[in-house]
């Protein structure tokens, strides 16, 4: 919780900013419906954290957005984008 608070204040100060959140894992670590379930449930999870923690959810943007080739399995990647 303290990294989720931690995003949170830096994006209050800076309110320019938007957030995605990838949850999906690396291809070569098997993909089906299974996997891309438990994919959506923790990046979901993370993203209701930063909710609750105050980033307005018009700011955060879930989806499959980083490099395929540098996901790792089990884990969810919160990246910040300047300006839309």
């Amino acid at each position: 919780m303290s990294t989720v608070t931690e995003i949170a204040a830096y994006m209050a100060n800076n309110p320019s900013l938007q957030l995605g959140i990838d949850g999906s894992t690396n291809p070569r670590d098997g993909d089906g419906p299974a996997q891309q379930n438990l994919d959506q449930q923790r990046a979901g999870a993370v993203r209701d954290a930063l909710v609750q923690a105050g980033v307005p959810p018009s700011r955060i943007q879930i989806g499959a957005l980083s490099d395929p080739q540098l996901r790792r399995n089990r884990q969810v990647e919160v990246l910040l984008r300047t300006g839309m």
